[in-house]
């Protein structure tokens, strides 16, 4: 995959090369051609001529516009490379952060699963060869096979909720971020609170893994980076069907020349909401914590 993508960006970058060789063509073609048939003398002698009109004075001012729009061009390529650059990044990051899950769940599933079900074919076996009067052993076998498949569910419940939530099928959006804020400042001991307000029932799938995604995010990053001892996440529908996401916490904010999403976590937030033509800012200011604001539209099922 690797030599793909440098392949890729090879044959991008010959192409680019190949598209400045041509207009530098064209243009000494028409240099050329101008200097030629004197262009530049017949198109002074005819503005001359609508003098009234001052038309003599349109060269200028095009080649001024044609200026402030190439050095706009510079600035807008400039922007679009750096956006560029971030986003393969988020997307190497992002691959990474699958395989590293993928590895974990490997290892669970080698390590856990595979010596429970050692353990609960050993004891199958022993009950099938046990002989009558052995009544003793076939039970302590068979609490052993009660207590495997009992840590067997534990684990598939674990993987299960790392992949997706159950309670954001089975309850809907608003009780699944409750757990996860319950569940969050019991491992981390800081203090959330979550205040849901007017959310719509029957919003659609992707709206509401998104939402719970990037409260998800959010407080892994109060956690991580925020030094933070409370943190509260809102969340309401207003009157025009967007709904506000709201994270804050108390902790030290940003710098004020990281003012803009810098890291892995706030680019793949930017990222996922701009999937659904939403608008996410970071309001901040140092030592007086970090307040994450989302709006996007509330998509429900038909």
């Amino acid at each position: 995959m690797e030599h793909e993508q440098l392949a890729g960006s090879g044959r991008t970058s010959t192409r680019a090369a190949w598209r400045v060789i041509a207009c530098g063509a064209l243009a000494l073609a028409f240099f050329l051609l101008a200097a030629r048939l004197d262009l530049a003398e017949r198109l002074t002698h005819a503005l001359w001529r609508q003098e009234h009109w001052q038309l003599d004075e349109l060269v200028l001012s095009l080649l001024l516009l044609v200026l402030a729009l190439a050095g706009f061009a510079v600035r807008r390529g400039r922007q679009v490379a750096l956006l560029l650059a971030q986003n393969r990044m988020l997307t190497q990051r992002l691959l990474r952060a699958q395989e590293e899950e993928r590895c974990a769940l490997a290892r669970e599933l080698h390590d856990e699963v595979g010596q429970d079900c050692t353990a609960i074919r050993a004891a199958a076996s022993y009950i099938l060869r046990a002989r009558e009067g052995d009544q003793a052993n076939v039970q302590a076998c068979a609490a052993s096979i009660a207590r495997s498949a009992e840590a067997l569910h534990a684990m598939v419940g674990s993987m299960l909720r790392r992949l997706r939530p159950p309670v954001l099928d089975s309850l809907g959006l608003a009780p699944a971020l409750q757990a996860l804020c319950d569940s969050w400042a019991q491992q981390h001991g800081i203090a959330c609170h979550f205040a849901p307000h007017a959310l719509p029932a029957d919003l659609d799938d992707s709206t509401a893994t998104a939402l719970y995604r990037l409260v998800q995010e959010g407080l892994t990053n109060v956690a991580r980076h925020a030094g933070a001892d409370q943190a509260t996440v809102e969340l309401r529908a207003d009157a025009h069907g967007l709904l506000h996401l709201a994270i804050e916490d108390n902790g030290r904010g940003l710098r004020q020349d990281r003012q803009q999403a810098s890291g892995f976590g706030m680019l793949g937030m930017r990222e996922r909401v701009a999937g659904l033509r939403g608008h996410i800012r970071w309001v901040s200011a140092l030592g007086k914590g970090l307040r994450i604001e989302v709006a996007l539209a509330a998509r429900c099922t038909a």
